[in-house]
């Protein structure tokens, strides 16, 4: 098991469907966490730099169409990647459904 900061996971599951450059990759996390995570780009980058080196993300070219920056680097999850980020998504939906009192408990006042 590798264990993920909840960015890193979401970063990783941002990757899942296809390889993304920078700014569309901070587009998708707000996406997937409906606004919640804002990310920096050089904190991104920072989190894609400790993913590579672990071997959960790698660069990969980009298909750039017409009139792109080919400056873009795009980021792809790997297999492994995907896995540990399945794995630690999965364990904070375990945590939630046996702290059952997280979703039944009043607001205070």
């Amino acid at each position: 098991m590798t264990d993920l900061t909840s960015l890193e996971a979401i970063v990783l599951a941002a990757l899942a469907d296809r390889p993304r450059y920078g700014y569309e990759l901070v587009e998708r996390i707000a996406e997937l966490t409906n606004g919640r995570k804002q990310v920096r780009p050089g904190n991104l980058y920072r989190v894609l730099e400790r993913l590579a080196v672990r071997g959960l993300v790698e660069e990969t070219p980009g298909a750039l169409a017409a009139g792109e920056d080919e400056r873009r680097r795009y980021f792809r999850a790997t297999r492994p990647g995907i896995r540990a980020a399945e794995e630690e998504l999965s364990m904070y939906g375990r945590v939630l459904r046996r702290a059952g009192g997280l979703r039944q408990r009043p607001a205070d006042g």
